[in-house]
């Protein structure tokens, strides 16, 4: 039984809500951080586990609204209130414009160990089209400023499907290899219900790529990203040698999480719960609103189709000594299907899905293994 546990912590205020955006956040409603912040810790002193805390995600909205003695704050109570590995992954998400020397050098000292920065994109005019308030000048400079400060570990959030050429794509790459980034994740624009993005598109005026462009972005982002030294693996995600995110990972391998704040989702032991997703709620004292405990067949088949998100997979006899189950069997000719496909792979006692070319059409593979 695996004695780890991972910490997420939502900051769900905003700068500015993007158009795109469809997570809990607010726009410019700061008078009420304060106390947020103290509902926050004491949701953490709330919580007990034995469980080591293996990282600690700072994840929003933008963590970067934040002054350094907020964070200093919450990181205290995790470390007060529980027991932590000797060398935590912090994570720590940031909007370029936060990014000043001085907050950097606050971040380093406090304990933050990996940044995760939203440049979303390296074009002026596409950057502008996302509603970010940063332009590509101060984005690129965030980042080395980082670097000097003494960051060693940093990922950038990119996103694509703006109707982009392939040079543009090929520009923001090149760029991403240029600053020696150690980890990127990159997004598939999807106009969400609801957002800025969805009135746009219905009026005419946002134009997108369609799915044939889409998926001929993501082979060329894959190729272009594991030929300059980064490995594909997770579906939206490339880290170069070592420097996987070991926060997200843990959703993907089915390891227990705690989250905390508005709208966190949490799993453990089998059982998932998540907080509730209105701000006045929750800082009226109101936590969690959902609570499931999964049917042993649901959290293997949750389980299988996290595992296949990852270039590792599924080792066939560690699943089916830690879940009592024999998968292959459970599956029957759904999965042969998949395996006579070339869509997934059996290799040396492994199942893992064929490449980036099964990984863009993963959706749809795994909505008959669920």
């Amino acid at each position: 039984m695996n004695n780890d546990i991972y910490i997420y912590i939502h900051i769900p205020y905003c700068y500015k809500k993007c158009p795109y955006c469809a997570f809990v956040s607010f726009e410019k409603q700061f008078s009420t951080l304060d106390l947020y912040i103290n509902k926050l810790i004491k949701e953490i002193k709330s919580f007990k586990t034995a469980k080591t805390v293996k990282s600690i995600y700072f994840g929003g909205g933008t963590p970067s609204t934040l002054n350094p003695k907020h964070i200093e704050s919450i990181i205290n109570a995790v470390y007060l209130n529980f027991s932590i590995d000797k060398n935590p992954e912090i994570t720590f998400e940031a909007n370029p414009i936060s990014l000043k020397e001085q907050y950097l050098k606050s971040l380093n000292s406090i304990g933050i160990n990996r940044l995760s920065i939203g440049i979303q994109s390296f074009l002026n005019k596409k950057l502008k089209t996302l509603g970010r308030l940063h332009d590509s000048s101060l984005g690129e400079n965030a980042i080395l400023k980082a670097k000097e400060i003494g960051f060693e570990n940093i990922s950038l959030d990119l996103i694509y499907g703006l109707y982009e050429s392939k040079s543009e794509i090929e520009y923001e790459l090149k760029k991403v290899c240029l600053l020696d980034i150690q980890h990127v994740s990159t997004y598939m624009l999807s106009v969400e219900k609801g957002t800025e993005f969805e009135k746009r598109l219905k009026n005419g005026s946002l134009r997108v790529s369609n799915d044939d462009e889409m998926a001929d972005m993501y082979l060329f982002i894959s190729e272009y990203l594991t030929s300059n030294g980064f490995e594909h693996y997770e579906i939206s995600n490339f880290a170069k040698y070592g420097f996987e995110s070991r926060h997200n990972c843990s959703y993907w391998l089915g390891y227990d999480y705690r989250g905390f704040g508005v709208s966190a989702s949490s799993f453990i032991d089998g059982i998932r719960f998540s907080n509730t997703d209105s701000l006045k709620d929750y800082l009226s004292g109101k936590t969690v609103v959902f609570k499931e405990k999964l049917s042993k067949e649901d959290r293997i088949k949750e389980a299988f189709v996290l595992m296949l998100r990852t270039n590792k997979g599924v080792n066939i006899k560690e699943f089916d000594k830690m879940f009592y189950t024999d998968i292959k069997k459970l599956y029957g000719n759904t999965l042969q299907k998949f395996i006579d496909a070339n869509l997934i792979i059996e290799k040396n006692g492994n199942l893992f899905l064929n490449g980036a070319k099964s990984m863009i059409i993963s959706n749809a593979i795994f909505s008959e293994l669920i």
